[in-house]
């Protein structure tokens, strides 16, 4: 007992000497609070914010500070605090900052003030990437989200669970994090806690650790974009003095309002060109985002963001919300770069003599412009800097040069274990009323929560136990400790065909993993027809071996199966409902006795080869129901042969068997990466995919009959046009050096389509072409294209722009003896409620008109 009582009053003592600081109120000079008003310690090189209300505490050790007060818009201000044993109070009143209005009269003709700011700003982008060797600092982050309005259906289901638009959500971080030049970034979570639901699909770590000296934050242009000019007009509102030094206020409006460009305002220090705050509001699909960052000297001349606030909003199907979000970071620890120096004497060629170019290798120019103070023009200094970068990055490992990004991310075993003593004492910005009662409802709820979902956990890592109902719906099951099976229930894999009549699918997964680098899958398939009265079976086995980047894959499959001509050409839930509800099927199947093997080698993602074998004997196949639910009784189907323009024998099997071979290659030449924790992950649109494929049928091997020989090359990329518009393309061509024998399954088939719905992705394929009428065994050349546009017709609404909805154009050409000149012409409407594609779609043949129809689709930012 007296050793508790002796661990208490060491514990209270021990609280006591923390318990001293500063913190109070930040008002403006009517009284109204300055919510998340900036608070910096020049001394350490560290700060905190106020919240919502104004108010800010922030624990000190003994000493004198220089402590500034900031808040955008507002003048700042410098208090001498000397903290003692306790809290020093300091209640402060900012007053609107007086801005010195420009003196240089602009008119039609001079050129704004603000251009000549922005053009040496970009110039110096780079250099300010460059800044810093290595940094590393501590960053505090709540997350505050609610939900402002629920449509009247979703109210009862609101209300049965005890949600309420007062409710708030909270959560709460400390992260350690390190940047080494180039690309190294390593976040270490120390602590973390929440209430109610963790926000995660609303964290705003891509924009805390983005930086508005690149080009892009997130997906938004960067007004420092090298060609930020095409997407922004600019505005010298004026100037103040901080700390010495002089601040330009310039306003930053889109040449056209939408997801990817900022508005609002940015600061730029004088004669360094560096940020020294801003207030910008973008977009993301229709979602809007405002951003606020303030940044400070850390060391020397180098300035690093201190204080940023982030806020989301935005509503789905009537479904509104909020989140709000405040990072602070402290403690940094800066590392400058020795070859660079902030006192660059920039000259902006446009108005004024552009000054003598630097003369000499690049460390010879380096010296003159950082050493010895010469001139240089802003358009030299930019290439300069380039050239120092692409120096520099031919000094790393060969292999790393096409990685943009390092980025290693780990939360301590403890982070989620911290108390709320803990968070009282390290916690820098105080919570409002509203979140304490927050945490205070939710705690006991989220832990109950929290179990829950170990229990989830725990049950992904060992499997359910078997049910009746995954007879109908599937589910997985532990087999061994590296031995899974997954099963994918007959509910889903029941579908109907004029060949088998309503036909269930019995299939599952065994899935064998060694270790990160080796795993077997086996995946056996049993299928009956009831109209057919057919039994069909296959085994598809694969053995992948090898890291992600390096990876050797070995296929082995063979059975007894149904196959259509184009396999997976036509979906068959989608075909089954448009046969028992309109008496159509698309589907042609033929039966497949075969035997396949493949192996494919994978090169550091960007190089692909691969081998593929196949025996097989083909049969054809013939309706067996004329049943339908609703569709047109009267009617029959046609017949399950495709109908093709080329064949002349009246069946499309003269050559049963048939031995093939497969050669592919592909290639992304200039693939980039991000490493995540040591793995590569590939940026796929970073580089075009370039295929070349040779397909060969063996004559007189194994009883085969076939004899042709295809050669094909694609290509499949996307670029920017410009400012205005994104093009996705997809384009094949090839042609039979060799047909002397061969059947209609070795014939080149396109995706066609003549469903309702279009390809998920926008380049995926036709949207009214027939499935197998130009099929061909000639040559051939297949181009699918489809424009995504800024802005087209009703898009120029900026309120419709806004809402996140996109217009689009697409053209797809197809060339085939038979296909006279085929062409698609359409234009969409995109993100419709956020999920729709709707499409109009006109098809001309000889370039004349032919057909126009509706496509529906998915939104086209959910394409894989």
């Amino acid at each position: 007992m007296q050793r508790l009582k002796l661990i208490v009053i060491l514990t209270l003592f021990s609280m006591g000497l923390v318990a001293q600081g500063i913190k109070g109120t930040i008002k403006d000079e009517n009284g109204e609070a300055l919510p998340f008003a900036s608070i910096y310690i020049k001394e350490l090189g560290t700060g905190t914010s106020a919240n919502l209300k104004g108010d800010f505490e922030l624990p000190l050790k003994s000493g004198n500070y220089t402590v500034t007060f900031q808040y955008m818009g507002y003048a700042s201000i410098q208090r001498q605090v000397t903290v003692g044993g306790n809290y020093t109070v300091l209640n402060v009143v900012l007053e609107t900052q007086v801005i010195d209005l420009p003196t240089v009269e602009v008119n039609a003709k001079a050129e704004d003030p603000a251009y000549t700011i922005m053009r040496k700003a970009i110039a110096k982008a780079e250099y300010h990437l460059l800044q810093n060797d290595t940094y590393s600092a501590e960053v505090y982050m709540k997350g505050t989200g609610q939900i402002t309005k629920v449509p009247w259906m979703l109210k009862r289901t609101f209300e049965k669970e005890g949600i309420d638009t007062s409710q708030v959500f909270t959560s709460e971080s400390v992260s350690e994090i390190y940047f080494e030049r180039p690309n190294t970034f390593k976040e270490k979570v120390i602590s973390v806690r929440a209430s109610g639901q963790d926000l995660d699909n609303a964290n705003p770590n891509a924009y805390i650790n983005g930086s508005f000296y690149t080009p892009k934050v997130v997906e938004a242009i960067s007004p420092l974009h090298p060609r930020a000019f095409g997407y922004y007009r600019f505005e010298y509102m004026g100037s103040f003095k901080e700390r010495g030094y002089e601040i330009n206020k310039i306003k930053v409006t889109p040449r056209s309002k939408g997801d990817d460009v900022f508005e609002g305002e940015i600061y730029i220090r004088e004669d360094f060109w560096n940020i020294h705050s801003l207030d910008l509001t973008t977009s993301l699909y229709g979602f809007n985002i405002h951003i606020k960052q303030i940044y400070a000297p850390v060391a020397d001349e180098v300035w690093m963001p201190v204080n940023q606030q982030f806020e989301f909003w935005g509503t789905v199907f009537g479904l509104s919300g909020k989140y709000t979000y405040l990072a602070t970071v402290k403690n940094y620890q800066v590392t400058p770069n020795p070859d660079l120096d902030a006192s660059v004497i920039l000259v902006d060629e446009k108005i004024e003599a552009a000054p003598e170019e630097v003369k000499g290798d690049l460390a010879n120019g380096m010296q003159q412009v950082f050493e010895e103070d010469k001139e240089i023009s802003r358009k030299e200094f930019r290439k300069m800097m380039r050239e120092y970068e692409k120096e520099e990055l031919k000094e790393e490992a060969k292999e790393d040069q096409d990685v943009v990004s390092d980025y290693w991310f780990q939360v301590d075993t403890l982070a989620a274990k911290k108390d709320s003593a803990y968070w009282a004492s390290i916690r820098p910005v105080p919570l409002t009323d509203k979140e304490i009662k927050g945490y205070e409802r939710e705690d006991s709820t989220y832990v109950a929560d929290k179990e829950k979902a170990e229990a989830d956990s725990a049950i992904l890592r060992n499997g359910n136990p078997f049910k009746f109902t995954d007879i109908f719906f599937g589910s997985y099951y532990k087999l061994g400790e590296r031995l899974r099976f997954d099963f994918a229930g007959f509910v889903p894999h029941t579908n109907f065909n004029t060949v088998e009549g309503l036909h269930m699918d019995f299939t599952g997964q065994f899935l064998w993993r060694n270790d990160t680098t080796t795993r077997l899958r086996i995946r056996p398939f049993v299928r009956y027809g009831f109209a057919s009265n057919q039994v069909y079976a296959k085994l598809e086995t694969q053995f992948g071996v090898g890291s992600g980047e390096q990876r050797n894959t070995f296929r082995i499959n063979g059975g007894s199966y149904v196959s259509q001509f184009n396999p997976g050409i036509v979906n068959p839930l989608i075909n089954s409902w448009v046969a028992m509800t309109r008496k159509r099927s698309w589907i042609k199947l033929y039966q497949k006795e075969y035997v396949s093997a493949s192996w494919a080698r994978r090169f550091r993602y960007k190089h692909t080869v691969s081998v593929a074998t196949e025996w097989s004997q083909r049969t054809e196949l013939f309706n067996n129901t004329d049943w339908t639910l609703i569709g047109d009784k009267d009617l029959s189907y046609k017949p399950n042969r495709p109908e093709n323009e080329e064949i002349t024998a009246t069946t499309p099997f003269v050559n049963e068997n048939a031995l093939k071979l497969v050669l592919n290659y592909k290639v992304k030449p200039w693939l980039k990466f991000r490493r995540y924790n040591g793995r590569l992950i590939p940026l796929s649109n970073s580089s075009p995919e370039f295929r070349l494929t040779y397909r060969k049928g063996i004559d007189g091997a194994l009883g085969s009959t076939v004899d042709y020989d295809q050669l094909e090359v694609g290509v499949i990329t996307d670029f920017d046009l410009g400012v205005r518009a994104k093009i996705d393309l997809e384009v094949e061509a090839g042609a039979f050096l060799n047909n002397a024998s061969m059947d209609f399954t070795e014939f080149k088939h396109f995706q066609g389509n003549r469903m309702l719905f279009s390809p998920r992705e926008v380049a995926g394929g036709y949207r009214l072409l027939d499935y197998y009428r130009h099929s061909t065994q000639e040559e051939y050349l297949s181009v699918l294209s489809h424009i995504r546009f800024r802005k087209l017709i009703f898009t120029h609404i900026p309120m419709l722009r806004l809402t996140g909805v996109k217009e689009n154009l697409f053209v797809n050409y197809l060339h085939t003896p038979t296909s006279n000149d085929y062409m698609e012409i359409g234009y969409g409407i995109d993100n419709l409620l956020r999920i729709f594609r709707v499409e109009l779609v006109q098809s001309f043949q000889g370039w004349e008109p032919s057909v126009f129809a509706v496509r529906i689709g998915i939104s086209s930012i959910f394409e894989d």
